[in-house]
């Protein structure tokens, strides 16, 4: 389940004159969009974040919020920790992804965790425009996500199409829409519909990100991160996805005592 000052161009693009009854071009909407967030350079240099703010999750944790700080590279690895009382005790959760291996820890040991939801999000985030920019897009409709008119973009995606929502007034992604999948428990999973809603977008260094992340899994609510803090990280330390060798350290006992 989550980072350089920007100036950024008045865009005017050349449908914006096109009569009412003529659409634009899905390509056009694509680069509308990614001039928006920042420009080409700006998102194919996307850099490393750190953000501070409050993670609802599902499941279990349903219904409550807890406190987050997420350390995202550039590429989308990272290192999550989410902080809420447990059993009248403070205790962190602490999650690493390195596209390579996922794993969590709660109190003294690490799980692996799929791969699939993490690689899958970690694609599928706002450099995902320029990927789609190469994939033949085709324009599939326009609609409304909450009260932003959008256009619909398609592009072949993995095991079917990704639909993009594109703000008709700005140009800023809305949503995406793409096949996925969802860990079911022993070991098995399923295929599901995936869509992210980006809310609250604002300036971070050369790019604008969301502050305001929704996830959605077959329109069932499936997560929502809310941050009030994002800042560029100048340098992303290495040992944030490593995983601490016990023997070779000492813990803390109120740690131990979680």
């Amino acid at each position: 389940m989550i980072q350089r000052a920007i100036v950024l161009l008045a865009v005017v693009p050349w449908f914006s004159t096109l009569p009412a009854s003529e659409p634009p071009e899905a390509q056009a909407l694509l680069e509308r969009a990614i001039a928006y967030h920042g420009g080409r350079e700006a998102l194919a240099d996307w850099p490393d974040l750190e953000g501070k703010g409050s993670l609802e999750q599902t499941g279990r944790m349903a219904g409550r919020s807890v406190e987050l700080l997420i350390r995202q590279r550039g590429d989308g690895a990272y290192r999550r920790e989410t902080t809420f009382d447990f059993r009248g005790t403070k205790t962190t959760s602490t999650e690493i992804f390195d596209h390579a291996i996922c794993k969590r820890r709660f109190r003294s040991g690490w799980d692996d965790l799929p791969l699939d939801e993490p690689r899958e999000e970690a694609a599928h985030r706002i450099p995902f425009l320029l990927e789609a920019a190469k994939r033949t897009p085709t324009l599939a409709g326009q609609g409304t996500e909450g009260d932003a008119a959008v256009w619909y973009v398609e592009v072949p995606d993995g095991r079917g199409k990704a639909r993009l929502g594109l703000a008709q007034d700005d140009g800023r992604l809305v949503s995406i829409e793409y096949p996925g999948t969802k860990a079911e428990g022993m070991g098995t999973k399923e295929d599901v519909t995936k869509r992210v809603v980006f809310r609250d977008l604002r300036e971070v260094g050369r790019i604008r990100l969301p502050f305001d992340q929704e996830f959605f899994a077959d329109g069932a609510p499936d997560g929502r991160v809310r941050l009030e803090q994002v800042a560029v990280l100048v340098t992303f330390d290495a040992a944030w996805l490593e995983i601490p060798d016990q023997a070779d350290r000492f813990v803390p006992s109120e740690e131990l005592a979680n």
